[in-house]
């Protein structure tokens, strides 16, 4: 019985990391959208002033 006792507790707590994990990314995927603003299109004339503005 104590074989498998210890294996069994390391791979509970396996799992219970890797669902941390992918809860804490599903959840930072959704929040943080990386600045986009969703619905919006990108231009090239936008993209350059962008540029422009960071380098100056």
């Amino acid at each position: 019985m104590r074989d498998w006792i210890y294996p069994t507790l390391i791979f509970v707590v396996f799992l219970y990391a890797m669902a941390f994990v992918l809860f804490y990314t599903y959840k930072g995927q959704t929040s943080y959208s990386g600045g986009k603003s969703r619905g919006s299109t990108t231009t090239l004339e936008k993209f350059r002033s962008e540029i422009n503005k960071k380098i100056q």
